[in-house]
């Protein structure tokens, strides 16, 4: 008698983008914060992705390339999602395109615009490998 295959559940995207503000009290600046997680769950160890940014602050273009996972180093192990978090010092009240590629090929085009009220997605394309989440509202 076989034995029924079993296959992991197929998933919506391979990634998470938070997007929110922050402060940072040395620098006395605030920034934005671009965090990248895998959806998957990894039971070994706590990945990191290999993310290359490529920031044009004053033609408001912000790009990110996914290049993959590498391993920690770490004495221990543990369990959790990759991740990976860029902060944007250089940023104006405006709007600004996001381009974020994985190796180079698959290519997603986002829009945001940031205000005294929040971060807010204006261009979420329907075809994508990434979900967006933005800080709709910044708490004082």
């Amino acid at each position: 008698m076989r034995t029924k295959q079993v296959r992991p559940d197929k998933l919506e995207f391979e990634y998470e983008l938070y997007v929110s503000k922050g402060h940072d009290d040395i620098q006395k600046k605030d920034f934005i914060e671009f965090e990248f997680r895998t959806i998957k769950v990894f039971e070994n160890f706590a990945y990191k992705i290999n993310v290359i940014p490529n920031i044009t602050a004053n033609k408001k273009e912000l790009a990110f390339n996914i290049e993959g996972l590498s391993a920690p180093h770490l004495d221990f192990s543990r369990s959790g999602t990759a991740s990976f978090v860029f902060k944007f010092f250089d940023f104006q009240k405006s709007e600004y395109s996001l381009m974020i590629s994985k190796y180079r090929k698959n290519k997603t085009m986002f829009r945001f615009e940031i205000s005294d009220s929040g971060i807010k997605l204006t261009l979420d394309p329907e075809k994508k490998f990434i979900k967006v989440i933005t800080e709709e509202r910044f708490v004082s």
